[in-house]
């Protein structure tokens, strides 16, 4: 019988994959999950990518990368501006929509013009989709809101299969640890900000509400803010809710 070194072991756990490869590796693995569990394992394998696009929770392009021997690859790409601002659950969520955007490229009925969707374009075909396993189109972000069009967000339903899904993933553990550095208001860390309270008379502050309850606060043009008690992004005056494409 070989025993394992206790403290050997203790130090392979806390040795962690290069950040690229981890980072990489835990939304693959979510893709791959959601995949198996939500679209019986149909979707091809795509390539993901990070995008700071504004206001753009992530974003899907049909093959959009070439390999060298000329296999084209879609791309499904998330912002890490906000996986550390936003509840794994909405990630998770956001991932999942991208990947309705493959289904609908890949499988989906024709339309019209004997397309699969144009890329940035919700139809009701993918909408109906996604209200199937519980993530409800909306273009505010709130029930009741459209659901289809080019700028689209939507709704968990609770106990969806998404919801049972996204849980029972949690229950193995899984966590998505690489983020985009964020102190507790939403401001980059590392930045010029001088930590000073919000002054709505300055002129380089600009006003942020929350769509849920309406509390406002005052802050630099490229902050990111979030309502403590709404879990929700607060939205810069005039401009409208993150969304994923």
């Amino acid at each position: 019988m070989v025993r394992s070194n206790s403290r050997g072991s203790e130090e392979a756990t806390n040795r962690h994959l290069p950040p690229t490869l981890e980072a990489s590796a835990e939304v693959y693995y979510a893709f791959s999950y959601f995949n198996d569990a939500l679209f019986g394992g149909k979707l091809p394998d795509v390539l993901i990518s990070y995008t700071r696009q504004k206001n753009v929770l992530g974003h899907f392009f049909p093959k959009r990368f070439e390999r060298s021997d000329g296999t084209l690859c879609h791309e499904v790409a998330l912002n890490p501006l906000f996986l550390g601002l936003r509840p794994l659950r909405d990630s998770l969520s956001t991932l999942v929509h991208e990947q309705y955007h493959v289904w609908r490229h890949d499988f989906g009925p024709l339309n019209r013009r004997g397309g699969r969707g144009s890329n940035g374009y919700h139809d009701q075909v993918w909408a109906e989709k996604m209200e199937s396993i519980g993530l409800s189109p909306s273009d505010t972000g709130l029930p009741g809101g459209k659901k289809t069009g080019h700028r689209m967000s939507h709704v968990i339903i609770d106990g969806s299969p998404f919801d049972i899904a996204w849980r029972a993933l949690l229950d193995t553990g899984f966590q998505i640890n690489w983020h985009d550095r964020v102190n507790l208001t939403g401001l980059h860390a590392g930045g010029d900000d001088d930590g000073d309270q919000p002054d709505p008379q300055k002129k380089d502050r600009i006003k942020f509400s929350c769509p849920e309850c309406g509390l406002n606060a005052w802050a630099k043009p490229s902050a990111l803010l979030e309502c403590a008690d709404c879990e929700r992004l607060m939205l810069a005056a005039g401009s409208s809710l993150p969304v994923a494409r």
